[in-house]
């Protein structure tokens, strides 16, 4: 479980967080929405920890992690999937698994999991080819699949659908929950495409300046009056 209270942070002394509290539980997604610029991607990058957090806690299994570097708490099970996805694109795609899989050393993880081959095909198919050929949509299976690699706790997605086709898109609006559950892994998503974020999502939070403003079942969200008004279409 992932239970996030009272976090702030930014980028320097330019505060964005401002007292996030949020839990999300093993097996549960978690979706984030916002309009650009309410919080968003800053609140995953600091859970990650590529930005400091300046106040607040977070703890992963009870484990405090807010004053942890990034590669460690990458090794205590966070996965951060970033926008723009972040591959290694002079590597294979075998190569850049391989590179996912260091994070899970400390935790008795060996090798590619097997089921990131039954969740992405593809990435079997493809193994040796270098990963900055591959399709947006075929890059962003190799971001996910590598961030599986390392066997986490913790998913954090930033924008899984940009840039990639409509039936990759639907795709991952697919495989994300069957993850979450499959796995056990505590998921959030941040997403503009609102039709992926309330498929995917068991729960959504909507943040404005840096707060969460409210919180909601995907089916009271459905309601395009409701989304409006807290979104700002």
């Amino acid at each position: 479980m992932l239970m996030i209270r009272g976090l702030s942070g930014g980028y320097g002394a330019l505060p964005v967080l401002n007292g996030i509290d949020l839990r999300v539980e093993a097996g549960e997604v978690v979706g984030l929405l916002g309009r650009n610029g309410a919080g968003k991607t800053t609140m995953l990058r600091v859970i990650a920890g590529w930005l400091r957090a300046t106040s607040g806690s977070i703890t992963l299994d009870g484990q405090e992690l807010i004053r942890l570097p990034a590669f460690r708490r990458a090794r205590a099970g966070i996965a951060h999937v970033p926008q723009g996805r972040g591959i290694f694109n002079a590597l294979t795609v075998r190569e850049n698994l391989e590179v996912g899989t260091r994070a899970a050393s400390l935790r008795g993880g060996q090798g590619i999991p097997e089921d990131v081959f039954h969740y992405f095909p593809i990435l079997r198919e493809r193994q040796g080819q270098i990963a900055g050929t591959l399709s947006g949509g075929q890059q962003q299976q190799l971001a996910i699949g590598r961030a599986l690699c390392g066997r986490p706790s913790v998913l954090l997605l930033d924008e899984p659908s940009e840039g990639i086709q409509p039936n990759i898109v639907q795709s991952i609006a697919d495989i994300i929950p069957r993850i979450a559950r499959e796995r056990g892994l505590a998921v959030v998503l941040v997403e503009q495409n609102l039709d992926l974020a309330l498929q995917a999502s068991d729960r959504c939070f909507v943040i404005e300046k840096g707060k969460i403003v409210h919180s909601a079942t995907p089916a009271e969200l459905a309601d395009e009056t409701i989304l409006k008004e807290l979104l700002a279409l």
